[in-house]
């Protein structure tokens, strides 16, 4: 019976892994049927549910594996995932306690956790306390080292970023490319392009062919006023991986330094920026009726007091996933994008740049999130590497303080890394209430902070072409 178990779950993991979610949860739920009290077992069902999005049934059959006896902490961090997702951060908490109490030199759990107590406190040191009780047991834990950098980083202290890094460096000796990387990017960060092109070719040596390795390389080049370098390594990158969005930007922005006109026909915003309004949902009355609720919603889910690592968003909160929420005026949010999306590929036509070459008059949504902002809120320039069509809608939003306040706007153009020289925005946009703002996933963007006493509140998603 176990060797025929084994053999299932190899199967069942082998389809979730090729992402055929709804197939793998078939497996895995017949799987429990075979063995129902089978901790693992159970753990397999409630991690599948938990992938899958559907986080009240994670929640229900992680407790089932953890009511069973199962010891590991992932169950815990499958509970403490969901949890959080089904809007309950306070009880993914504790089970993030609960997982670290297990295993404190877990990477993932430390640094998830850390996360969770930055967005729900925005206070650093309560976000580090558990992660420097673990380095404290494990000076030498390079991992743990790196995610306190990270830590330190993504909650405003770039120069604190850059001198972790650098302790771990000293700390693993030899040769450590990809902390090599890591010093690149926070030196970068820090305002230090010397020392980031130093680390970039010294983790280039090491791992010549690695993409990330080869772009902290490019971003490097930009910052020291080397364009042509960057180009040459963008391109090669752009051949390797033709749908990052990344690299196409990144090439955008060294031809721009040059005078290239190749720039202009990616970065077009007359023609590849336009705003449309929401489309009216099936049950409300008005696309303003349902923008209405939507506010409202969306004001009930966001629970965050800050920003998540890793995202564009600073001093505001945000929401994944909202059409996944169990919420109806958040499930009919993909219905109310379909307009301005269709309308916008309907206007944008076909072509032969990295845009229009992929328009085949379909999409799929790939992402859609909600951003709430509070005063002195903003976006920091970037892109979206996995996109092809970006957005961002206005529902609510500061009113202007005067003709020349431009806080809460759009700005497109102005780079996410430093350049020398460096390059200010091209092209803004002001917000309207529940008009949707499309653009290339390659286009840099970002806001211009506002202050008062108003929050900006937006949805914003990503789209793919259609597949069929």
């Amino acid at each position: 019976m176990a060797a025929s178990l084994n053999e299932l779950n190899r199967r069942a993991s082998e389809l979730k892994a090729a992402g055929r979610i709804d197939e793998a949860l078939v497996a895995f739920r017949a799987i429990v049927d075979i063995a129902p009290g089978n901790a693992v077992v159970l753990h397999n069902l409630a991690a599948a549910f938990g992938d899958a999005g559907r986080d009240k049934e994670a929640i229900d059959w992680a407790g089932r594996a953890i009511t069973a006896g199962i010891t590991a902490p992932e169950t815990w961090l499958v509970l403490a995932r969901a949890q959080i997702a089904d809007g309950n951060a306070e009880e993914g908490k504790r089970a993030f306690l609960e997982a670290l109490r297990r295993r404190p030199d877990d990477p993932t759990a430390q640094k998830e956790f850390a996360q969770l107590v930055w967005m729900l406190t925005g206070n650093r040191a309560a976000a580090l306390e558990k992660l420097d009780e673990a380095i404290a047991g494990d000076p030498r834990a390079i991992d743990l080292r790196i995610i306190r950098a990270q830590v330190i980083g993504q909650s405003g202290d770039a120069s604190g970023e850059y001198e972790e890094i650098l302790a771990a460096l000293k700390l693993g000796g030899g040769n450590q490319p990809y902390l090599e990387m890591a010093a690149s990017n926070s030196a970068l960060a820090a305002g230090d392009a010397s020392a980031s092109l130093a680390h970039a070719r010294a983790a280039a040596s090491g791992v010549p062919t690695d993409p990330a390795v080869n772009q902290a390389l490019a971003r490097a080049f930009l910052a020291v006023g080397e364009p042509i370098e960057a180009s040459r390594i963008a391109s090669r990158l752009r051949a390797q991986f033709p749908l990052d969005q990344s690299f196409i930007a990144m090439q955008a922005t060294a031809w721009r330094l040059l005078g290239d006109d190749r720039y202009h026909a990616l970065f077009d915003y007359d023609r590849f920026v336009a705003g449309f309004p929401l489309a009216c949902p099936a049950g409300w009355k008005s696309a303003e009726r349902y923008v209405d609720d939507l506010i409202d919603a969306l004001d009930r889910h966001h629970q965050y007091k800050t920003h998540p690592f890793g995202q564009s968003v600073r001093h505001g909160s945000q929401l994944p996933s909202i059409n996944l929420i169990d919420d109806p005026v958040l499930k009919a949010v993909g219905e109310a994008v379909r307009g301005p999306v269709e309308a916008y590929i309907a206007k944008i036509g076909v072509g032969a740049d990295p845009l229009r070459i992929r328009n085949r008059g379909g999409y799929k949504l790939f992402s859609i999130w909600s951003i709430r902002l509070s005063s002195s809120g903003y976006h920091v320039n970037h892109v979206h590497p996995q996109g092809w069509l970006s957005s961002a809608c206005h529902l609510r939003f500061p009113a202007p303080g005067g003709d020349s306040d431009r806080g809460g706007w759009i700005t497109f153009g102005e780079p996410g890394v430093p350049t020398k020289p460096s390059l200010a925005p091209e092209h803004v946009v002001a917000p309207r209430r529940g008009v949707m703002v499309i653009f290339p996933s390659y286009m840099w963007h970002g806001t211009v902070p506002f202050a008062g006493e108003a929050t900006r509140l937006s949805i914003a998603a990503d789209c793919v072409p259609a597949t069929g």
